[in-house]
C-alpha cells in the first residue's frame, strides 16, 4: 500500500461574515476535495490536545501520528534538526525570526516576506557582532531561522521553561508585553533588543526601504527546547517515506520521522510557491518510497494576514493544483490512500491558531465510501466520525486494512 498525506496547513476556519455565514473552505470552489470525500469517508480530528497551544508544529507532529505528550520539546528543535543542528544535552534551539517592528507594535511577522538571501546577510551580520559566546546563528528559509544556545543547570532549565510568544500572534499589537517571559527572560530580552540597534543601519534593511518594502528591524525568539525523542517510520511501521514542504518545521519533522526530504526549487510557503515542483517531486518519491507528505503553507500564511480572499485562492490553488493531480495518479495506481487534512484552524479574523477539530477525507483501497460528496467543516461535523487525539489518524490509515465511517465516532 501507498500513502499520500496532502496538508493544506491552516485551510480550516469559523464562520464568517465575510463568507455568508460560512467558512473559506465552504465558499470556495473545490471540486477534488470535495471528490475525495464522495470516494471515501469524511469525518473530524482533533490535531492540538488542549493542553497545547495551537500551532503548527502540534498540529503536524500529530499529522505524522506522533503524540506530542511523548514527542514534542519544542517547536525550534524540530526546524534545528531540519538544517542538521546536532543539538548536545546542554543546548536549546529558540526559532528566530526576523520581523519589522515599528512604533511599538509587531507590524509584520516576516519582515515583507523577506528572500531567503537578505536574510542570510542580515542572520550572517548578527552572527558577527560581539556579543555572547554561548550563542550561534544558524540561517533559514525566508524570515525562518534558528538560533542555539549553550547553557547549564538553572540556566537552561529557566530558559527553557520561558514563556515567548509566536510573533504571527501579535500582529498590529503592542508586542512589548509579549517579550519572553519568566525568570532568566533578561539575557533573552536584551538579546532581541541588541539584534535591533545591530539592524538598523544595514545596508539591506537601506536597499529594502528605498525599493517601498519593509526593513527586518529585529530578531524575536520563541519556540525553545531541547532535542526531541522520536521513534522513526521503519522500526514503528515497517514504511519508508518521504516529505516535500517549504517550511523547515515540517521537514524537521519528517527528519526525526527517518523520511526522505525533498527541496523544490522555488518552494516558498506563500501564494507563490513552486506548486507544481512539489506535485512532481511527490509522485516521483511515491515510486520509491511508501508515504509522501506534502505539505502546503499559503492558506495559513493568508490567514495570518487576514485576507479571506487570499486564503480562498490559497485553498482553491490547493485543490486545484495539489489535490487534483494527486487524486489522479492514485487513483491510476489502485495502490495509494489519499488524505487530506490541514494542521489545525487558522482563524482570519483573529489572524492566529486556534484550538477546535478539523476536518479530514481520505479514499483508497479498503477504505468504504459514506454519504458525503463535500469536504469542508460542515460536511465533516455531519458525518459524525471524530478522531478526538488527532495523533492517531495517520497510524490508523497506515495500520488498519479496512476503513469505514464507523471506524470512529464521537466521545
Amino acid at each position: 500500500m501507498k500513502y499520500l498525506i496532502l496538508i493544506g496547513d491552516g485551510m480550516a476556519d469559523f464562520p464568517m461574515e465575510s463568507c455568508g455565514g460560512s467558512t473559506p473552505l465552504s465558499v470556495a470552489r473545490t471540486p477534488s476535495l470535495d471528490e475525495v470525500a464522495r470516494l471515501g469517508v469524511c469525518g473530524l480530528f482533533c490535531p492540538i490536545p488542549d493542553a497545547y497551544p495551537a500551532g503548527s508544529d502540534i498540529g503536524n507532529l500529530s499529522l505524522f501520528g506522533y503524540n506530542p505528550d511523548e514527542s514534542f520539546t519544542g517547536r525550534a528543535p524540530l526546524e534545528a534538526a531540519n538544517q542538521g543542528i546536532v543539538l548536545g544535552p546542554d543546548q536549546l534551539a529558540f526559532r528566530c525570526n526576523l520581523v519589522t517592528l515599528e512604533n511599538g507594535c509587531m507590524k509584520d511577522f516576516t519582515a515583507d516576506h523577506i528572500s531567503t538571501e537578505e536574510a542570510a546577510e542580515l542572520i550572517a551580520s548578527l552572527g558577527e557582532a560581539p556579543g555572547s559566546p554561548d550563542l550561534e546563528f544558524h540561517p533559514g528559509v525566508s524570515y525562518r531561522h534558528i538560533a542555539t544556545v549553550t547553557a547549564k543547570g538553572d540556566t537552561l532549565k529557566n530558559l527553557a521553561s520561558l514563556a515567548c510568544t509566536p510573533p504571527h500572534d501579535i500582529t498590529n499589537q503592542d508586542y512589548a508585553p509579549h517579550l519572553p517571559r519568566g525568570q532568566g527572560n533578561e539575557q533573552v530580552v536584551q538579546l532581541i533588543e541588541r539584534s535591533q540597534a545591530l539592524l538598523a543601519d544595514h545596508p539591506i534593511n537601506t536597499a529594502r526601504i528605498s525599493n517601498g518594502k519593509l526593513p527586518a528591524t529585529s530578531i524575536w525568539l520563541w519556540g525553545q527546547g531541547k532535542a526531541p525523542d522520536m521513534q522513526p517510520y521503519q522500526p514503528r511501521f515497517g514504511i519508508t517515506g518521504a516529505v516535500v514542504s517549504a517550511v523547515d518545521l515540517v521537514n524537521g519533522i519528517g527528519r526525526n520521522a527517518g523520511f526522505e526530504v525533498i527541496e523544490v526549487e522555488g518552494a516558498t510557503g506563500y501564494l507563490d510557491t513552486n506548486y507544481e515542483g512539489k506535485v512532481e517531486a511527490t509522485l516521483d518519491a511515491l515510486d520509491r518510497v511508501d508515504l509522501v507528505y506534502l505539505h502546503i503553507e499559503a492558506p495559513d500564511e493568508a490567514s495570518h494576514e487576514g485576507r479571506t480572499d487570499l486564503k480562498i485562492q490559497a485553498i482553491e490553488d490547493y485543490d486545484s493544483r495539489v489535490v487534483a493531480p494527486c487524486l489522479a495518479r492514485a487513483i491510476e495506481r489502485g495502490d495509494c490512500r489519499v488524505l487530506i487534512a490541514p494542521d489545525h484552524i487558522t482563524s482570519i479574523e483573529t489572524r492566529t491558531h486556534a484550538q477546535g477539530p478539523v476536518p479530514f477525507a481520505m479514499c483508497g483501497p479498503g477504505i468504504e465510501p459514506d454519504a458525503r460528496t463535500e469536504y469542508n467543516e460542515t460536511a465533516a461535523a455531519e458525518a459524525g466520525v471524530l478522531y478526538p487525539d488527532g495523533y492517531k489518524l495517520v497510524p490508523a490509515i497506515i495500520q488498519e486494512a479496512t476503513l469505514t465511517a464507523e471506524g470512529q465516532q464521537p466521545t
